[in-house]
């Protein structure tokens, strides 16, 4: 066999296993998305599948809250080494209240003074104007605050119960951060695009302890 012939038989066969792959993502794609839309229609729930030239992923509404999973483009062309594309999913709500915050936690005890300015430049970063009197609130157990930390304007105004902190002890994954302003709740979960409708439902069940 020369050489032209064994290229030839090489492109064809890396054609034929890329035509292959895509098929069975597709069908991979077709089967979640159908296992999302049977979910929706056992909950009650409102599911619309979000395909834009620079936006897809899905959405669910119910009457109380709205959860997204996007994977969103710039449009330009990605500089080396780097992506175009972010992905996030959130869940909120129409609940706003005292301003509180609830994300991993971020060990800064050997920062000292800096690790106090880097944290406050942090909670600004994600809340805005709504950081204004924010203090760390100690709840929950040894285990809970060695992996969260809670920040809140009004410490009476949350209560961490142990529903709530059963389901963030044994999240898989990326933690979920929970945000409350006086714009209402969200849960984020950052560079996550969810997809499986287990992992969706643990989602949901949280947001739905935090009402």
């Amino acid at each position: 066999m020369n050489d032209i012939l064994l290229n030839i038989l090489v492109l064809v066969v890396l054609t034929l296993l890329g035509g292959l792959a895509f098929l069975l993502l597709r069908r991979r794609n077709t089967q979640r998305e159908g296992k999302l839309i049977q979910l929706a229609a056992e909950k009650g729930w409102k599911y619309e599948a979000v395909r834009e030239p620079l936006q897809w992923g899905f959405r669910l509404t119910s009457t109380r809250w709205t959860l997204e999973a996007l994977s969103i483009s710039s449009g330009g062309d990605p500089s080396p080494g780097s992506s175009n594309i972010s992905i996030h999913t959130t869940w909120q709500a129409a609940a706003p209240g005292s301003t509180l915050l609830l994300g991993e936690r971020r060990s800064t005890a050997n920062l000292g003074e800096s690790g106090e300015r880097l944290t406050r430049a942090v909670l600004q970063f994600a809340l805005g104007s709504d950081a204004e009197g924010l203090g760390e609130v100690i709840a929950g157990s040894d285990a809970f605050r060695r992996q969260y930390m809670l920040w809140a304007q009004d410490p009476q105004s949350f209560r961490l119960s142990p529903a709530i902190e059963s389901i963030l002890l044994n999240w898989k994954g990326a933690k979920p951060l929970i945000k409350r302003t006086s714009s209402g709740l969200t849960v984020e979960l950052r560079s996550v695009h969810l997809k499986e409708p287990a992992a969706i439902l643990a989602l949901v069940q949280l947001g739905e302890l935090l009402l």
